[in-house]
């Protein structure tokens, strides 16, 4: 890169060798990036803390940067609890998910969006699952695989009354009891949603009577095979949380 400074967020960090780390950087055109720092003892010390706005200069021309240049620009997001592993559950979507080098115009401000909402979450736990499911909705229209919440697979407007099946690179296709019949079903249960359901979706409606519900099983169903079968770590944590408090729910 040109060495100039940018805004940063650091999504994850590893050790690399003695004195460094490697670090996945989220900057707001290049997108995700793999750098290399090397690590400060003493005065110099610097806590690389993730939910912290930084400004970064990096140098170097293949797919592993160097950190020239390091600045904290505001102070970190302090979570806790549930919202504290739904952001490493975001952060580890990105690292996951989002080709390394692949620029967005979009991305960086989405997870800016995600951390306000999430420390708003802190002090609200109702709005935690609206806020990772408009994450992970606005990642997968990012990638380019969010389906048309409006229109069906035939370029149909999505019925509120009828129930729709998704089919992978095709969309939703309006259910039917009998597959000799051609009137969409009305009342249909299992991996079909109703309409209007999709259309609350589509309109961030969380308030609706099982929107959320259906917004987590249809983000599960596009998530899951682009994650491939190696599990989230952050999920196994949200697993533990709930063997020690079992009242507490999973989120992600």
């Amino acid at each position: 890169m040109d060495g100039n400074l940018w805004p940063a967020y650091i999504l994850h960090s590893r050790p690399y060798q003695e004195d460094k780390l490697f670090l996945q950087l989220l900057l707001p055109e290049q997108g995700r990036l793999t750098a290399v720092i090397r690590r400060r003892s003493g005065k110099q010390h610097r806590a690389l803390q993730p939910f912290q706005l930084f400004s970064v200069a990096l140098v170097g021309r293949s797919n592993l940067q160097t950190v020239r240049q390091l600045e904290e620009q505001a102070p970190a997001y302090v979570f806790n609890g549930k919202v504290l592993f739904s952001g490493i559950y975001i952060n580890e979507l990105i690292c996951r998910l989002w080709p390394a080098d692949l620029a967005s115009e979009w991305l960086f401000t989405h997870y800016q969006a995600a951390l306000t909402a999430l420390a708003q979450a802190q002090q609200q736990p109702e709005l935690l699952e609206p806020c990772l499911r408009q994450f992970e909705f606005a990642l997968l229209a990012e990638l380019g695989v969010l389906p048309d919440w409006q229109y069906d697979a035939m370029q149909q407007p999505i019925q509120p009354e009828y129930y729709y099946h998704y089919l992978p690179e095709q969309g939703f296709i309006a259910a039917t009891a009998d597959l000799s019949l051609s009137k969409p079903c009305t009342k249909l249960a299992g991996d079909c949603w109703q309409g209007q359901l999709l259309l609350a979706i589509a309109a961030a409606d969380w308030q609706q009577q099982g929107v959320l519900l259906a917004a987590k099983q249809l983000s599960r169903q596009l998530l899951t095979p682009l994650l491939g079968e190696k599990p989230l770590a952050s999920r196994a944590l949200f697993s533990q949380l709930v063997k020690v408090k079992p009242s507490s729910a999973s989120s992600s």
